[in-house]
C-alpha cells in the first residue's frame, strides 16, 4: 500500500513513504514550509499524490499547534483524495530509528519529558510524563526530542489501515 506519512507534532517536519524520508528543523514553521517541501519530496521520490493509497500522520504526542498543522493536513489531503486515513504514534515513530530497547522522550514544560519506554516498535511502558532525570534512568539507550522515522511512520500506518483503523487520537504534551 503506497502511503505518505505527515508529522509535525515535533520540532521538526516529517515526511515518508516506505521508500523515502525526510526530517527537517522546522520548529514552529511546519505550516508554511509543508506544502513546498511536500511537492519536493514526492518529485524526488517519484511520486504522485494520485498513485497515494492511504494518508497517514503522527499524533503525538507533541504540541498543540504543530500537531493540529499535521492531522488537519493529512486529513484533508486524504479526503481530497478519496484514500484513508490514520493517525499512529510519534514516539514509535523515533523508536524505530533505534531499534532494540530505547527510552524516547520529548521535552515538556516545567522540566517534564513525555517519554515511553520501546522494544524495537513495541510499547513497553508509558507514554507517561516524567521529570528528566527519570527519563535518563529508563534504557541505557535514550533518545530526546529526536525526529520519528518518516520511513517507520509510513510501515506503521500502512499496517493499521490494513487492519482496518481509520481516525486519529491527538496526544498533546
Amino acid at each position: 500500500m503506497r502511503v505518505l506519512a505527515v508529522d509535525t507534532a515535533t520540532p521538526y517536519l516529517v515526511l515518508g513513504t516506505q521508500e523515502a524520508e525526510l526530517a527537517l528543523r522546522a520548529e514552529r514553521r511546519h505550516n508554511e514550509l509543508l506544502v513546498p517541501t511536500l511537492m519536493r519530496f514526492l518529485e524526488r521520490a517519484g511520486l504522485a499524490l494520485r498513485e497515494l493509497e492511504g494518508v497517514v500522520a503522527g499524533q503525538g504526542p507533541g504540541s498543540y499547534t504543530g500537531l493540529r498543522v499535521g492531522l488537519a493536513f493529512a486529513q484533508g489531503l486524504a479526503r481530497a483524495l478519496g484514500v484513508p486515513f490514520v493517525g499512529v504514534d510519534t514516539l514509535a515513530g523515533v523508536a524505530a530509528r533505534f531499534g532494540g530497547r530505547v527510552a524516547v522522550g520529548l521535552t515538556a514544560r516545567n522540566q517534564l519529558v513525555y517519554a515511553a519506554l520501546y522494544d524495537g516498535e513495541e510499547r513497553v511502558r508509558g507514554p507517561e510524563k516524567l521529570a528528566t532525570e527519570a527519563f535518563f534512568s529508563l534504557a541505557p539507550c535514550r533518545a530526546l526530542d529526536a525526529p520519528p522515522s518518516g520511513r517507520a511512520l509510513a510501515r506503521l500506518g500502512s499496517r493499521a489501515l490494513a487492519q482496518g483503523a481509520r481516525g486519529f487520537h491527538a496526544h498533546y504534551l
